[in-house]
C-alpha cells in the first residue's frame, strides 16, 4: 500500500551546493532506535517495516495446500497406512521425540502462475521434505530460533501444477525438548502446527534488506565513530526515507543507495576473510543417537539444495560415524555427497570417528579415524597426514585470554603442528558484520598472518547455513568498512597461511580449556565403561593376533575376528563423543551409551574367550609333556613385561593348596602367580602356587589406640579409625614418613558444587572454599589378615541417602596400597573427592594422558596456573621430588586437583542437568598410592598405572587339562629400555587376517630419548617403519644379533608394520 502518498522530502536548500540542511540532526541513539523499528520482524511498528513486505501472494488451505497425516516412524509404513485429512488447528502433536508424517499436495493457483513459489512450514518443531519415492529433499526447522521455514518449490509455477511430498515431522526442537535452563528433557511436549502455505518473495524487497542487514552491522558493530561507520548509519537513515512499501519505484531507488555503499571496495591491504559453512551436529546431546541420524539428513540435505542455488558456497562435514549413518540409512543423499564432493563445494574433514574431547586414550582416538584431532597428540596427526589444527573452544576460557591466533603448536615431542583458532570465536557464525569485524579485530597475529577463518552455520542441533547467511556473504566480499570475505574451504585457508605468512609464534605443550572442567568426573559409569573397554578390545587385539600366528603354526583352524574388532571399536568410539563420555547429554542419551558399553565389554570378553581357547588349545600340541593330574590356571598377560600377581582363583568354593580365603568368609580364594611372561601365557597347577609364610606375607594388624595397619616386605601403611592414613614407609627408603607431618591421606571429602551455568559440565574455582571432611563415624575394621592379602574395611554415612563403603588393601608382593570404593550415591551438587598430602616439594605434577605425560604447576602464582585448579589425567598423577615420589593412581576416573603437596582425585559429582539422575545409583571404583623411588622420569609409574588398570586374566583348568610351565613365552619384547613401552599388537589392516603382517604401536613413555631391542619368537622377514595409515614407507629397522634396534626420542609414537616370512 502507499503510505498517504508520502515521499521523501529533505527539508533541504538546493539553491547551494552542496545542499543546505534545513532538517535538525537527529542523534545517534535516535537514530539506532528508527532503523532497528524498520527492520523488526514483530512489535507495534512491524507494519511500517520492511519484514512485512518480504513475501507476497500468500495461499493457505485447500485447495491451494491439502494436508494428511499418519503417525508412525518409517516413511514405508506411513506410506502404506491410510492418511487422515487434517486442517491446521484440528489438534496438536506429540509427545516428545514421536513422529508425524504429513501428506502435502499443493496446488499452483492463477495467481501464482509463472511466479518462484515457496512453500512455508511452521510446527515449531523439526522437520524434512521427502519425495514421494523416499528421497530426503530439505530439513525444516519451526519456531524462531535457528529458523528454517522455507522450502522452493517450483522457480516457474504453472497454473494447475500440482506438487505432491511428504513433511516427516519430529517432535523435538533443534535442541531437543529442554524445560528450563538446566536444559532437563520433557517428555511430554507438544507441537502445533501454524503454518503451511504458498508464498512467493518478493525479491526486490528481499534483496534490499539483506542489504540494510549488512549496512547496519557495519553501522552497528564496527567502530562507531569510523567515517564508513558514520556513513552506513546515514544511509540506513536516507532509505527509510525513501521506503514505500508497495512502491517498485521507490523500492529501486533505496536499493540504488545501498548499492552505492555496498560497491565501494577494500584497498588490497585489508584483512582477509576465508568463509566456510558447517552445521555441528552433537552425535547426541540434548537428543539421543537416533535423533542424529535424522538430523545428519535434515541438515546435509539442506545444503546439498543449497549447493545447487549457490554456485560458490563451500561447505565442510566431518565425523566419520555420520557419514556411515548417512549411506545406511540414506543412501541418496550420501552419493549426492560423494558427487558434491568431487567439485570441491563439499570438503570432508577432521578426520575422526566422532568429534571428541580429552579423556579418551590415544588408541581410541587412532580407531577413531588416523586424521584425528586433539589438544595433545600432533605427532598422530602429522603420521595420520593432517597438516592443520583448527579450534574455537579456547575462546570459552573464563579466567584467561589465550594470547595467539594463528602459531605453530608444538606437542610433548616436539612436533609441530600449523593451527589457527579463529577470532570471530564461534564455530556457529551467521556470517554477521560484527563477526567479519571481529575476525580482524581480534586476531592476535595479524601483522604477521592477515587472514583468518570464519566457520558459520547454525551448529550443535545441526541445521547449517541459511540462504539468509548466503546472501550476506555475497554482498561482504569487498565492501570498505569490513574484512575482505570469500567463500573457501578449511584447506584452501591453510593453504594461504602457508604461502602468505610470515614468521609465527610457537606454543608449547598443553591448551589447556580453562572451562567445563566437571566433565572430567560427570557420568562416572560412562567413564568406567569406557576404560574398561578400552583396555578389553586391546586384549582381544594382541590375544587374536597371538592365536592367528600360532594357528597359522599348528594348522588349527581360526579366524582373526576383524569385522568384530572394528565394530566394537567403532561402538567405543562412538560413546566417546564430546557430550557422552564427557557426561553432559541428557538421560535418554546414556541409555545407548550404557548399552554400548555393554555390548562392547560383553563380547570383548566372549572374543578374548575364544582366542584364549585357541592358545590353550595350541600349548597342548606343541608340548610332549604329560598333562598334571591336578587343576590348574592358565594366566594370560597382555603388557609387554613380565609379571607376579595375588590373583583370584576362578573357581568358587574349591580347596587350593595354599590359598587364602578373607575372613569373613567371601566366596572366592587367593593364589600367588609368579613370572608371567609379557605378553605371554603361563600355566600353573595346583602345586605351583606358592605357600607365602608370615615373614613374607601381607598382614593387617591393629597398633595401639585406633591405629590400624598394612604391612608387607616393602610397605607399611597405618590407618585411624576413620580409615584416613597417618603413617606411610618404604621400607626401601629411609625417607620415613610419607605422610606430611600434621596432615592425613585418604581423606574423604564433600564439596558443595554449584557452578555459575553449566551444572553436568561445569564446576568453579569457588568450589574449593566449601567442603567437609568425611569422618567421625570410626568403624573400620580388619576383614583379611593375609597372608597373599591382607584388607581394611570401613563404611561411612556420607547423607541420609548415601553411603560409602572402602575396602583397602595390601598384597604379600605388593608395592602400591588398594582402596576399593562402593558408593551408594543420592546427593545433589555435591562433589566427593579424596585428598592425600605427601611430605613432597615440588613446583608441579605429572599427569598420565594419550601416550606420554603432562606436568602442570601445584601453585597459584599466576591466574594461569590458578586457572588449572582442576585438570584432566588418565590413569595417574605423580608428584615427584629429584630421588623420591608418589603416584595416585586410577581405574576410571579423570579429574584431578594438585596444589602444594596435596593430591585430589575426583570421584563422583551430582549434577542436575541436562541429566536430572546423573551419577545416582552404585559406583565401584579403585585408586591406589604407588610410592617409588627416584624422580618419575626415572620410576615405573607408567608401567605400575597400566598394571593396576589391565589385570592378568585367569582361565579355570580342570585336571589333566595343562602342564606346569610357561605356554607361550613374549611374542614380543623390548629389550635394554624400560621407557619403550609396546602398547598395541594387532593384524595390519591389509593382512585381511591371514595372519602375516602384524603392527605395533610403540611409544616412549617419560620423556627422554631411547634405544631398545625388539625381540620375538616369531619368524620375522623384516619390519618396515609405517604411520598411523599403516603405510607402506621403505624404512625398516636395523637388524642385528639380538633383534631389531628400535630408537625413540622424547615421547614419540611409532607405528611398525612386521612381515613374517
Amino acid at each position: 500500500m502507499t503510505i498517504y502518498g508520502h515521499r521523501h522530502s529533505d527539508h533541504a536548500s538546493h539553491a547551494h551546493t552542496p545542499p543546505v540542511d534545513n532538517s535538525p540532526r537527529v542523534p545517534k541513539n535516535i537514530t539506532h532506535s528508527r532503523i532497528n523499528n524498520f527492520l523488526a520482524d514483530s512489535g507495534q511498528f512491524y507494519g511500517m517495516g520492511i519484514q512485512r513486505n518480504l513475501w507476497e501472494n500468500r495461499h493457505s488451505g485447500s485447495p491451494h495446500v491439502t494436508l494428511q497425516v499418519y503417525s508412525v516412524p518409517d516413511l514405508k509404513d506411513a506410506v502404506a497406512q491410510e492418511f487422515k485429512d487434517f486442517k491446521m488447528g484440528d489438534h496438536n502433536f506429540g509427545p516428545s521425540w514421536s513422529t508425524h508424517w504429513f501428506k502435502v499436495v499443493a496446488t499452483i493457483s492463477k495467481e501464482l502462475h509463472h511466479q518462484v513459489v515457496v512453500f512455508q512450514w511452521d510446527m515449531g518443531c523439526e522437520g524434512m521434505i521427502w519425495t514421494t519415492d523416499g528421497v530426503p529433499l530439505q530439513g525444516l526447522t519451526g519456531g524462531t530460533d535457528q529458523a528454517r521455514h522455507e522450502y522452493v518449490l517450483t522457480n516457474k509455477a504453472k497454473e494447475g501444477e500440482k506438487f505432491e511430498f511428504y513433511v516427516e515431522a519430529a517432535c523435538n526442537g533443534m535442541f531437543g525438548v529442554g524445560a528450563n535452563d538446566a536444559m532437563v528433557a520433557d517428555p511430554n511436549r507438544y507441537f502445533n502446527l501454524d503454518k503451511a502455505d504458498l508464498v512467493v518473495p518478493n525479491q526486490p524487497m528481499q534483496d534490499l534488506y539483506h542489504d540494510l542487514t549488512v549496512i547496519r552491522g557495519i553501522a552497528y558493530d564496527t567502530d562507531q565513530e569510523s567515517a564508513r561507520a558514520r556513513k552506513a548509519l546515514w544511509i540506513l537513515n536516507e532509505v527509510i526515507n525513501n521506503f514505500i512499501g508497495d512502491d517498485a519505484k521507490a523500492i529501486k531507488k533505496c536499493k540504488e543507495i545501498t548499492d552505492s555503499f555496498l560497491n565501494e571496495g577494500n584497498g588490497s591491504g585489508q584483512h582477509q576473510v576465508t568463509a566456510v559453512g558447517n552445521c555441528h551436529i552433537d552425535t547426541a546431546w540434548l537428543w539421543p543417537y537416533d535423533e542424529t541420524k535424522r538430523k545428519i539428513a535434515r541438515s546435509w540435505s539442506t545444503q546439498l539444495n543449497l549447493i545447487e542455488r549457490y554456485p560458490d558456497y563451500v561447505f565442510t562435514g566431518s565425523q566419520c560415524q555420520q557419514y556411515e549413518w548417512l549411506e545406511e540409512l540414506y543412501p541418496p543423499v550420501f552419493e549426492k555427497i560423494k558427487k558434491i564432493e568431487k567439485t570441491g563445494q563439499w570438503e570432508i574433514i577432521g578426520g575422526s570417528w566422532v568429534e571428541h574431547g580429552k579423556l579418551d586414550t590415544l588408541k581410541s582416538i587412532l580407531e577413531k579415524e588416523p586424521k584425528s584431532s586433539g589438544y595433545l597428540i600432533h605427532l598422530v596427526l602429522r603420521q595420520s597426514g593432517c597438516d592443520y589444527f583448527f579450534t574455537q573452544k579456547l575462546s570459552w576460557n573464563n579466567i584467561n585470554k589465550f594470547p595467539l591466533s594463528t602459531f605453530w603448536w608444538t606437542g610433548i615431542d616436539d612436533t609441530k603442528i600449523l593451527a589457527h583458532l579463529t577470532p570471530a570465536e564461534t564455530y556457529t557464525a551467521s556470517v554477521t558484520a560484527s563477526e567479519v569485524y571481529r575476525c580482524a579485530k581480534n586476531h592476535h597475529d595479524v601483522e604477521s598472518s592477515n587472514e583468518s577463518l570464519l566457520v558459520y552455520g547454525h551448529g550443535d542441533g545441526g541445521g547449517g547455513p541459511t540462504p539468509e547467511m548466503l546472501e550476506r556473504l555475497k554482498r561482504m566480499k569487498n565492501v570498505d568498512g569490513l574484512p575482505k570475505v570469500k567463500p573457501g574451504s578449511a584447506t584452501q585457508f591453510f593453504e594461504n597461511l602457508e604461502k602468505n605468512s610470515e614468521r609465527l609464534q610457537s606454543y608449547k605443550g598443553e591448551l589447556y580449556l580453562e572451562f567445563h572442567r566437571g566433565t572430567y568426573t560427570t557420568q562416572a559409569l560412562v567413564k568406567r565403561g569406557n576404560r574398561k573397554s578400552e583396555v578389553l578390545i586391546r586384549d582381544v587385539e594382541f590375544l587374536a593376533t597371538a592365536a592367528k600366528l600360532y594357528a597359522n603354526i599348528f594348522g588349527s583352524e581360526y579366524s582373526y575376528p576383524q569385522d568384530e574388532v572394528t565394530r566394537l571399536w567403532k561402538l567405543i568410539c562412538l560413546n566417546q563423543f564430546h557430550d557422552c563420555l564427557p557426561g553432559s547429554a541428557i538421560n535418554i542419551a546414556y541409555i545407548d551409551v550404557h548399552k554400548f558399553h555393554r555390548e562392547a565389554i560383553s563380547e570383548s570378553l566372549t572374543l578374548r574367550h575364544k582366542a584364549q581357547d585357541v592358545l590353550i588349545a595350541a600349548s597342548h600340541v606343541s608340548s610332549n609333556t604329560t598333562p598334571s593330574s591336578e587343576k590348574g590356571v592358565f594366566v594370560f598377560n597382555t603388557l609387554p613385561w613380565s609379571r607376579s600377581e595375588v590373583i583370584v582363583l576362578p573357581e568358587k568354593e574349591a580347596k587350593w593348596k595354599n590359598q587364602q580365603r578373607t575372613k569373613d568368609g567371601h566366596e572366592y580364594a587367593l593364589g600367588l602367580v609368579q613370572s608371567v611372561p609379557g605378553l605371554g601365557v603361563s600355566g600353573f597347577t595346583e602345586s605351583d602356587i606358592p605357600n607365602v609364610p608370615d615373614s613374607k606375607g601381607a598382614k593387617a594388624y591393629t597398633s595401639g589406640s585406633n591405629k590400624f595397619v598394612l604391612e608387607n616386605p616393602k610397605l607399611k601403611a597405618t590407618f585411624n579409625s576413620n580409615g584416613q592414613l597417618i603413617e606411610l614407609l618404604d621400607k626401601s627408603s629411609k625417607r620415613g614418613n610419607l605422610v606430611a607431618e600434621g596432615t592425613r591421606g585418604n581423606v574423604l571429602q564433600l564439596y558443595e558444587d554449584v557452578p555459575t551455568y553449566w551444572d553436568a559440565w561445569d564446576v568453579e574455582i569457588y568450589h574449593l572454599q566449601k567442603y567437609i571432611d568425611l569422618e567421625g563415624q570410626e568403624n573400620i575394621k580388619i576383614i583379611s589378615e593375609g597372608p597373599l592379602k591382607a584388607e581394611l574395611e570401613f563404611t561411612h554415612k556420607i547423607s541420609d541417602v548415601s553411603t560409602i563403603k572402602q575396602v583397602i588393601s595390601l598384597t604379600c608382593i605388593g608395592e602400591r596400597i588398594e582402596f576399593d570404593n562402593f558408593v551408594e550415591w543420592h546427593e545433589s551438587h555435591q562433589f566427593l573427592k579424596v585428598e592425600f598430602n605427601w611430605d613432597i616439594i615440588t613446583d608441579y605434577a605429572t599427569y598420565d594422558i594419550q601416550y606420554g605425560i603432562v606436568r602442570r604447576p601445584t601453585h597459584y602464582n599466576t591466574t594461569i596456573d590458578s586457572a588449572k585448579f582442576e585438570v584432566c589425567g588418565h590413569k595417574f598423577a605423580d608428584l615427584s621430588e629429584a630421588n623420591y615420589g608418589i603416584a595416585l593412581l586410577n581405574d576410571c576416573k579423570y579429574g584431578y586437583a594438585t596444589h602444594g603437596n596435596s593430591q585430589r582425585l575426583s570421584l563422583l559429582r551430582a549434577p542436575k542437568g541436562p541429566d536430572e539422575v546423573a551419577d545416582m545409583g552404585q559406583h565401584q571404583f579403585k585408586y591406589a598410592v604407588y610410592p617409588h623411588n627416584g624422580h618419575f622420569n626415572s620410576s615405573r609409574t607408567m608401567q605400575a598405572a597400566l598394571e593396576f588398570n589391565i589385570p592378568l586374566s585367569v582361565r579355570h583348568a580342570k585336571k589333566g587339562e595343562i602342564q606346569s610351565r610357561q605356554m607361550f613365552g613374549s611374542l614380543f619384547e623390548i629389550k635394554d629400555s624400560d621407557q619403550i613401552i609396546i602398547d598395541t599388537i594387532k593384524l595390519a589392516e591389509d593382512d585381511k587376517g591371514k595372519g602375516k603382517q602384524i603392527i605395533l604401536r610403540v611409544y616412549e613413555a617419560y620423556g627422554g630419548k631411547s634405544i631398545g631391542v625388539l625381540q620375538s619368537n616369531l619368524n620375522i622377514k623384516d619390519i618396515q617403519i609405517s604411520n598411523i595409515l599403516e603405510d607402506d614407507t621403505k624404512d625398516y629397522l636395523s637388524k642385528t644379533e639380538d633383534g631389531f634396534v628400535v630408537s625413540l626420542r622424547a615421547f614419540q609414537i611409532l607405528t611398525l608394520k612386521v612381515q613374517l616370512k
